[in-house]
């Protein structure tokens, strides 16, 4: 398969066997993970594929025009409309400011493809290097529900050095943190655990970067 195929068949939201086959070989394709997944989310966003308003075209040639004969001003509102908006506006841009500080661009983002135990597994891994540890969320398509009775683990690994970075049953929204940096350990994997007294991987592996 060719890398134009296997992208084209990602941001169609089309991976096979075939696709996450040549994810596995393709260190190209790998790379391109990040960006892929975010032209997916974009596409997928209502707003992407909403009509322009009937009049746009007007409203533009009317800007480039120019403005036309000077009309009347019109009456001042109330201050006290004037006192709202401007509330308004203030609560704005403090919560545009919270969100921004909130959600910043990732320091890093890696691709995590599946094992042959979750051939049709992909995902992008998004870190930030916060004091005393690494946030990190998970951008998985493909991969199953966890079954009755097991779960997932996520792991950072340095040679035989495995540290679970935190459980989850679905690959939906998950969120991660944990008090080491890649840098210490830059293998990022997934195990299938079942629900018992033992800590250490199962060695299940269904998603892993080395």
């Amino acid at each position: 398969m060719k890398c134009d195929d296997a992208r084209a068949a990602f941001l169609a939201g089309q991976v096979g066997r075939a696709e996450s086959e040549h994810l596995e070989t393709c260190a190209e394709c790998r790379a391109e993970m990040p960006s892929l997944l975010e032209t997916r989310r974009i596409m997928e966003s209502a707003t992407f594929w909403e009509e322009p308003p009937a009049d746009l075209e007007d409203r533009i040639v009317g800007l480039v025009a120019g403005p036309g004969p000077k009309k009347e001003p019109a009456e001042k509102p109330p201050r006290w409309q004037l006192a709202v908006v401007g509330a308004a506006a203030v609560v704005a841009l403090l919560l545009g400011v919270f969100l921004v500080q909130r959600t910043p661009s990732p320091d890093w983002e890696v691709a995590l493809p599946g094992t042959a135990e979750a051939p049709l597994a992909v995902g992008v891994v998004s870190g930030w290097n916060e004091p005393g540890g690494t946030r990190m969320t998970l951008d998985i398509e493909g991969l199953p529900p966890a079954p009755n009775g097991f779960f997932y683990e996520f792991w950072l690994s340095a040679g035989d050095l495995h540290i679970s970075a935190g459980t989850f049953t679905e690959a939906q929204g998950v969120e991660l943190w944990v008090g080491v940096t890649r840098a210490e350990f830059p293998r990022l994997w997934i195990t299938l655990e079942p629900i018992d007294e033992d800590e250490s991987p199962s060695g299940v592996n269904v998603m892993d970067t080395a």
